[in-house]
């Protein structure tokens, strides 16, 4: 693994996915799997292939599943799938390589092993946890919920792959009926606060989105930490798209009244500013 300190990207000010992968391994995080990851070259393709029949390759520094792709080794040929379009087969690794090089000639990409995760009617689902700053600087949990991608889709944003959401408790009790699995929501919510508080050691941020798979026991792996930037932040209508509202409506209510709590903040600090200025001329 790689132990490098990580590097914040200056001009965004996020994390981008190769940073954020060691800045996962820097740190002894509990009850979480973090699946091994790569920058990507040929030899580090050809390494991981020989590891993971199956790995992903992702763009460090995209967002909503665009650009992600798979390989899947079956014997001596190679399935290579961009998210959206069909599946192409080589018979070797060379043309493998020259094929997806080609793709992701102007990135920085990683590669990422195939993650045992469990499927819900065969489509690839995560586990989306959201949690934002309060007004002291503590990390409150707002919620989580279950999304699943669209048929046929190698990702579970919805947004590129028409997919839907669900409860997570809902789906969790389909999914293990005989409830003999490792997750709970108390696991759920001490990891993504352990993540954010370990965010915390390296820079400031407001809200922070986590993204979740399961295997087959239950345990947790991480997909994705998603971070506010420049650019936005983890996506809350996601909330409000689920059957009860009551979550949706409590984090943006909370938001507004942090908002309004900082204004009122920013207001006092300015007339304190200005009251100091004229002492300082009197």
């Amino acid at each position: 693994m790689n132990k490098m300190t990580p590097i914040l990207d200056p001009d965004r000010e996020f994390i981008n996915k190769w940073e954020m992968y060691k800045l996962l391994t820097l740190h002894s995080l509990k009850n979480i799997e973090i699946p091994e990851t790569r920058l990507f070259t040929k030899d580090s393709l050809a390494s991981m292939l020989t590891d993971y029949p199956l790995v992903y390759i992702k763009s460090i520094a995209t967002w909503g599943g665009k650009d992600i792709s798979t390989v899947h080794k079956n014997g001596s040929f190679f399935e290579w799938t961009i998210q959206g379009k069909e599946a192409l087969t080589f018979k070797n690794f060379e043309e493998t390589y020259k094929q997806i090089d080609q793709f992701y000639h102007d990135k920085i990409t990683i590669i990422q092993r195939g993650i045992p995760a469990i499927r819900y009617n065969g489509r690839p689902f995560d586990i989306r946890s959201h949690l934002y700053r309060e007004m002291d600087g503590s990390w409150i949990y707002a919620g989580d919920l279950i999304r699943i991608g669209g048929e046929g889709s190698l990702v579970s944003n919805i947004g590129i792959s028409n997919g839907s959401v669900k409860p997570t408790d809902e789906l969790i009790a389909l999914l293990f009926p005989n409830q003999n699995h490792h997750f709970t929501k108390d696991i759920l919510k001490n990891v993504s606060l352990e993540i954010c508080k370990m965010l915390d050691k390296f820079h400031f941020f407001t809200e922070v989105g986590l993204d979740f798979a399961l295997d087959q026991n239950g345990n947790l792996w991480i997909i994705e930490v998603n971070t506010d930037d420049l650019k936005g932040c983890p996506d809350l209508e996601l909330f409000s798209l689920l059957p009860d509202q009551s979550v949706y409506e409590r984090i943006m209510n909370q938001k507004a009244k942090i908002y309004d709590n900082w204004i009122q903040f920013m207001i006092h600090s300015f007339d304190d500013y200005l009251k100091e200025k004229a002492k300082e001329q009197d």
